[in-house]
């Protein structure tokens, strides 16, 4: 058959039924379909099986069950560029059957157990020219640019990008060598014009907290350029929609299209890729919304071809589009994959976080009272404090060669039983990286360093090296310990580095494995942990760290580390977030802090299962106001987010005030608590006295 007209190649991923006329090719997952909008020769792209090859080709690769085609790009002649998550990209012969990885300089992924040969950092986000020779690639920490089509990688020096900046995604200008953009997490859109060696920075006009002047900028998740050298668009997360974008000027400005935006209600959604065709901006969404809206303001829309606006519009799972040397990409937004399902018995739970003390002697009898009458069916104890002391009895090596380590609770083992036998879920609080027994051990073999070699301290802190695998299998074999002592859940807090301000970082880290992040240091842990220890895991992150991709700065990347675990507890007290968060919605501040970030941490979280940790102290000054209506508030947050779980924190355990809140939120009385609630809450008894001796 002669081709007569441009070829038209829609390319989807073969998820559900497609019908369409013409040939297909199946690779791996993928399906090219030469739609009737153009007629073909029958020697374009070959059939008949012979595709079969490449499938086999890419199966063979390691990890192979987890390969993700993000991009599938028509070259010269029969060619195809093939552009996946994290094995690659590949140069595809259809009619020769055959394929070859290139990708040189593509960083490695380095995730225990050190195994995955030919697994790259995850492609957050790329972009092609127009030639297809400029390939830019933005994975964790680093974008990475390849001027030979893809066969090599090169870093960018990108000079003039602040220090623990999370990059999102960017967008090469497609006629332009000199010219890109890079989105963030936080910190806004970065542009250079020379081909990514400095850059300048544009905050102007970008959505960001509720407040006058934000700290913390929305999430630029997609980038293209428009008309010219100057205008260019971004996409953001959370239901903030799309922007125009002015290089020239320094300033974005929303496009107005309401059913772009659902901020501050309403179910967010991110938009996951930006293409500009003909004065036509391609939206497409993280919950296979897909819009096309007229961009320009002042050039005249041109006419679409029809099978690309049908296929875009009626197709969930569209990749990408060729048409006539037009390339037209759609990739999916960046999700990792998870493992397994969380466990279901770590769902229901509402806990408080309780000093040991309140489990002993006449307390016991109070607490469970106390919590059948407040509703609540979990309790939080430290059982690996704060100072690496372990609070049950070990006998694990590994863990009585550290001197001074091991603390046990009186009564420990007989108290776990006793809580389960009542029904009470026992959440074992076990903290990893801040850890003085094993800062010590050693001579400080396994503390952080400082740039001469120092053990690191911050303030009265000491921080252990998590890189280092025997720091992992140390608190692998506490939470071993712990489960064998009768807990229902491990809860690792402190899973992240030290952190440090400014953009000097004087930490050291002898442990630190070629290429690895930290974030990639943390997962590791958390795999291995996995292998190890049956019972449901947890993590407790910052607040900003669950509600932002965030993973630069302390290694808490809430999307990855949340794939390995059953169960994420952000620590959302709303005075602990800086800039006044909210501050916009005046008398609803807590409620907005609480139902926004819970939101926000679904839409990153991945699936595990979200158990916030809510505020139930005072605070310094208590600027925040915190009171009985505090609580009701925070509730209302979580109700109306969607979730229904959550932790009580208050390290001293002392809850007057959230019996109060409790009782005025759930129309159980008012004012002061009555003596008879009283009579029921636990005293506080000598530390001393909890200590086996």
């Amino acid at each position: 058959m002669r081709r007569k007209t441009g070829l038209l190649l829609i390319i989807a991923a073969c998820i559900l039924p497609f019908a369409c006329a013409g040939e297909r090719i199946d690779l791996n997952g993928i399906t090219l379909f030469m739609a009737d909008g153009a007629e073909i020769s029958g020697d374009s792209f070959g059939d008949g099986g012979r595709h079969s090859l490449v499938i086999k080709t890419l199966s063979s690769l390691p990890d192979a069950d987890s390969i993700e085609i993000v991009n599938v790009v028509p070259l010269a002649g029969d060619h195809l560029l093939v552009i996946t998550r994290k094995h690659g990209l590949y140069k595809v012969s259809v009619k020769a059957n055959a394929c070859a990885r290139i990708d040189k300089g593509l960083p490695p992924e380095v995730i225990y157990p050190f195994t995955g040969k030919g697994i790259t950092k995850p492609i957050i986000d790329h972009s092609l020219s127009r030639d297809k020779r400029r390939i830019m690639v933005v994975v964790p920490s680093a974008v990475y640019l390849s001027t030979d089509g893809g066969f090599a990688f090169r870093p960018l020096p990108l000079i003039g990008v602040k220090r623990y900046t999370e990059l999102l995604s960017g967008a090469l200008h497609p006629t332009d060598e000199r010219l890109i953009i890079i989105g963030t997490s936080s910190n806004g859109i970065y542009y250079s014009r020379d081909g990514g060696v400095t850059l300048g920075r544009i905050r102007a006009g970008i959505p960001g907290e509720p407040v006058r002047s934000p700290n913390f900028l929305e999430e630029i998740r997609a980038l293209c350029f428009g008309e010219g050298d100057d205008e260019f668009y971004a996409g953001f997360g959370n239901g903030n929609g799309v922007y125009r974008g002015s290089l020239s000027r320094g300033v974005l400005e929303k496009v107005d299209d309401p059913g772009l935006f659902t901020y501050p209600d309403g179910d967010f959604y991110r938009v996951t890729s930006l293409n500009y065709l003909k004065g036509n901006l391609f939206i497409r969404t993280n919950r296979g919304r897909h819009k096309i809206i007229a961009a320009a303001s002042k050039k005249r829309n041109g006419t679409l071809n029809r099978h690309i606006r049908d296929y875009f519009l009626k197709s969930k799972n569209i990749v990408s589009v060729y048409d006539s040397g037009t390339h037209l990409s759609f990739p999916g937004s960046y999700q990792p994959k998870r493992s397994f399902e969380p466990e279901r018995r770590a769902l229901g739970r509402r806990a408080l976080y309780i000093s040991y003390s309140f489990t002993q002697r006449d307390n016991y009898a109070r607490l469970i009272k106390l919590l059948r009458y407040l509703k609540l069916n979990a309790v939080v104890i430290n059982f690996k404090d704060d100072y690496g002391s372990i609070r049950v009895p070990v006998s694990d090596p590994l863990i009585t060669q550290v001197p001074d380590s091991v603390h046990p609770y009186v009564n420990v083992i007989n108290t776990l039983r006793r809580l389960r036998s009542d029904g009470i879920y026992v959440i074992a609080r076990q903290v990893c990286f801040k850890d003085e027994k094993v800062y010590d051990f050693h001579d400080h073999r396994y503390a952080v360093k400082n740039a001469a070699g120092m053990p690191f301290r911050k303030g009265p802190e000491k921080w252990v090296d998590a890189y280092s695998e025997f720091v992992w299998d140390y608190n692998i074999a506490v939470a071993r310990e712990l489960e064998k002592a009768g807990a229902d859940e491990i809860q690792f807090d402190y899973i992240r580095f030290p952190d440090v301000k400014g953009e000097n970082d004087f930490r050291r880290f002898d442990f630190k494995r070629r290429d690895q992040s930290m974030r990639e240091a943390l997962a590791s842990f958390l795999v291995k942990a996995r292998e190890s220890v049956r019972i449901p895991l947890a993590i407790d992150l910052f607040g900003y760290t669950a509600i932002y991709q965030w993973g630069e700065w302390i290694g808490q990347d809430v999307s990855e580390l949340s794939r390995y675990v059953d169960v994420v507890s952000p620590m959302f007290y709303p005075s602990h977030y800086t800039g006044g968060y909210a501050a916009s919605y005046g008398s609803k501040r807590i409620y907005y802090t609480i139902y926004l970030s819970s939101k926000r941490a679904r839409e990153l979280a991945g699936g595990a299962l979200l158990r916030p940790y809510l505020q139930a102290f005072y605070y310094k000054d208590n600027s925040d106001n915190y009171c009985a209506d505090y609580i009701g508030w925070e509730l209302d947050g979580i109700k109306n987010s969607g979730m229904s779980d959550y932790i009580f924190w208050n390290d001293l355990s002392e809850y007057t005030i959230l019996i109060r809140g409790l009782r005025r939120h759930r129309g159980m009385g008012d004012g002061p608590v009555p003596m008879n609630i009283k009579a029921i809450i636990p005293k506080k008894l000598p530390f001393d006295a909890m200590i086996e001796k």
